[in-house]
């Protein structure tokens, strides 16, 4: 199991020029403003406030880079989908997406995070297949399971397979109240760190 045993904020930035220039592989979290990105990122290191948490949806308003035990990166992507932003705000959240998938060579997988008590629409289905037209992973993570029974987490795992057309054995699920997930995703990361 991979261990986690140093965890630092790089920076933010919101272009390529911006960019650390660290050459580790590097593994992005996306999803809606209120999907639980931060929560995740901070449960996955086992630290309470790396990744700064919001008291509204949205706050990310940049691309934020962790170094992880000196060997590989996470990056934290802005939210979609949050209200407040106007259109103008929101084509430069897209654009900036669009530039970092498209040209971020270290990058191995996207984990597209999805509140499991949402439906997932075709925005996110366009949202995985356009990831996936860049030749990128995509594995899409259910979060806030403990908000879910059992029977009701499964329900949900068997949609969502169906609807993203996948197995059901490529969506984590997890819940960063309880970690459940937590060694699913680190094992991830750890087989793609050994591919590498």
């Amino acid at each position: 199991m991979l261990k986690i045993t140093s965890a630092e904020f790089v920076k933010g930035a919101t272009g390529v020029s911006g960019y650390p220039s660290l050459d580790v592989p590097e593994f992005a979290f996306f999803g809606r403003s209120n999907a639980g990105k931060s929560s995740l990122i901070n449960m996955m290191v086992n630290r309470k406030s790396l990744v700064k948490t919001g008291s509204l949806p949205g706050m990310t308003r940049m691309i934020n880079f962790f170094l992880i035990n000196k060997a590989f990166c996470l990056a934290d992507l802005p939210g979609y989908g949050y209200a407040r932003r106007s259109a103008k705000e929101n084509e430069s959240f897209d654009r900036m997406l669009a530039e970092y998938a498209s040209s971020r060579r270290q990058l191995r997988t996207l984990f597209f995070l999805i509140d499991m008590r949402r439906e997932p629409g075709e925005a996110e289905k366009k949202t995985v297949e356009w990831f996936e037209s860049l030749e990128r992973e995509v594995v899409i993570i259910g979060t806030k399971a403990d908000k879910l029974g059992m029977n009701d987490r499964r329900t949900v795992i068997k949609k969502w397979s169906v609807f993203f057309n996948r197995a059901p054995d490529m969506i984590p699920v997890t819940s960063s109240l309880k970690k459940d997930g937590r060694d699913v995703l680190l094992r991830l990361i750890s087989e793609r760190l050994a591919l590498s």
